[in-house]
């Protein structure tokens, strides 16, 4: 009787054994099966960026797995915009992804922790909401933390450019810098018999290649265009020329002011009997590459893993080149800007565990990754030297600008940046010159006249 008893006794607290063993493993299991620990873990849900854009995507993913990695209690969730908002992964979601923003900010409603909102989106939300302070009332402000100023580079907290952008608050890590180029394809300098100069073009190089463009296209049926200007327009051109012809805007008094802009003007109507402005081949979009029918194509740096799917062979012949100076002048920054891309909601479900990967964000690492990969500046510190970069196209072009320009990036608006910003009514006239519709003269006396 006792040994039955015994044997049942003993198959009670295997049985119990057995299931309580096998539940633990279920509890381990699932917490293990993707490799992560079995700590509490805290869901950041990342609407992310640059998918499809080459290595700039690799930086995201990595960013993703580096940081679970060194925080097992966080699981990060990483989500693209094209897959948020259902289109196909080739198309661009900014309208989309920029409503849904909208929407986000009218319901205080926030389904991300930390989501793409560079200074174009939160420009746009800006407009659109009528509010250009929104990010003061939604959005984290990183600004008066140590930590995130001491890995910023002093000069973007500094400037009221890169803060501005964001309704005066430092909404994520400055991580993207981007420059204004003019891309030269090299199949039509061999068809013309030229080389364009990729450093230190002065305006007067860049009237000489309009002006052999222009003879060009006088006896030959296959028009060239001089500037593809598809994107952005060559105003982007005209206030580098009138910065570099200033140097210090912040120096120069009024006259001053009026009399380089004067200066430059003269150069532009010099070049307008060369038409630089026409555009005889027509884009489909404001990324597609026709490296066979343009000299340059205007445009930014990120076009550049664009043309890379979409134009793998004519993206091989394109060369970045620094926008022209005026002679013997050079502009105190360069044309192009630095870039938070990322913010987190105030009230964000998972809110201290996003900001606790933007820390991670802001570090000399991730800094140092973004230059290696995309080969262009960050606002962040980094201990990257400028002869680490490279020595391809964009590697020697990334040394050039970084030692010409000490880093500084500027987004000049003629109408912001000049007379202290007082005279944004100012029509500046600046593509009338260039295209020939009216003379230096012309454009000056208007200018002055609507100053007040």
């Amino acid at each position: 009787m006792g040994r039955v008893i015994n044997v049942g006794v003993f198959l009670v607290v295997f049985t119990l054994s057995f299931f309580s063993c096998k539940s633990g493993k279920e509890d381990i299991s699932q917490s293990t099966s993707s490799g992560k620990s079995i700590i509490k873990q805290t869901k950041v849900r990342w609407l992310g960026q640059w998918y499809n854009e080459g290595k700039k995507e690799t930086l995201i993913r990595e960013m993703a797995k580096e940081f679970e990695f060194l925080n097992q209690d966080i699981d990060i969730e990483l989500v693209f915009p094209y897959q948020m908002v259902g289109i196909d992964s080739s198309g661009d979601p900014f309208r989309p992804v920029s409503d849904s923003i909208m929407s986000w900010v009218k319901e205080d409603r926030w389904p991300f922790d930390i989501f793409v909102c560079d200074k174009w989106f939160y420009e746009d939300v800006a407009k659109v909401g009528g509010d250009e302070y929104w990010g003061q009332k939604h959005l984290v402000d990183f600004k008066n933390e140590k930590w995130f100023r001491d890995s910023h580079k002093e000069y973007v907290l500094n400037s009221a450019e890169y803060i501005g952008n964001f309704g005066d608050i430092a909404s994520g890590a400055f991580i993207e810098g981007a420059w204004d180029l003019i891309y030269v394809s090299s199949l039509i300098e061999n068809k013309l018999g030229i080389k364009v100069k990729d450093y230190d073009m002065t305006i007067d190089d860049f009237i000489e290649y309009a002006k052999i463009v222009h003879q060009y296209n006088q006896s030959h049926v296959d028009k060239i265009t001089f500037c593809a200007t598809n994107y952005k327009t060559t105003e982007l051109i005209i206030s580098h020329l009138v910065m570099s012809e200033l140097g210090d805007v912040k120096r120069c008094s009024s006259t001053e002011q009026l009399q380089a802009i004067e200066t430059v003007y003269k150069k532009l109507e010099f070049l307008s009997q060369f038409d630089p402005l026409a555009q005889p081949n027509v884009y489909a979009n404001d990324r597609e590459l026709k490296h066979d029918k343009a000299l340059f194509h205007l445009h930014t740096t990120w076009v550049n893993m664009f043309w890379q799917r979409s134009n793998p062979e004519g993206e091989k012949l394109m060369r970045p080149c620094e926008f022209p100076s005026m002679k013997g002048k050079v502009a105190p920054a360069y044309a192009g800007t630095y870039n938070a891309i990322f913010a987190i909601p105030k009230k964000a479900k998972n809110r201290e565990a996003a900001i606790r990967f933007m820390q991670y964000m802001s570090t000399v690492d991730i800094a140092e990754k973004w230059e290696n990969y995309s080969k262009c500046p960050t606002g962040l510190k980094s201990r990257i030297s400028v002869n680490e970069f490279g020595t391809d196209a964009f590697g020697n072009l990334s040394k050039h600008i970084s030692k010409k320009y000490d880093n500084r990036l500027a987004d000049i608006v003629l109408t912001k940046d000049l007379f202290n910003g007082t005279q944004r009514h100012i029509d500046f006239h600046a593509l009338d010159v260039m295209g020939g519709r009216m003379t230096a003269t012309q454009a000056m006396n208007s200018i002055r006249s609507q100053m007040r």
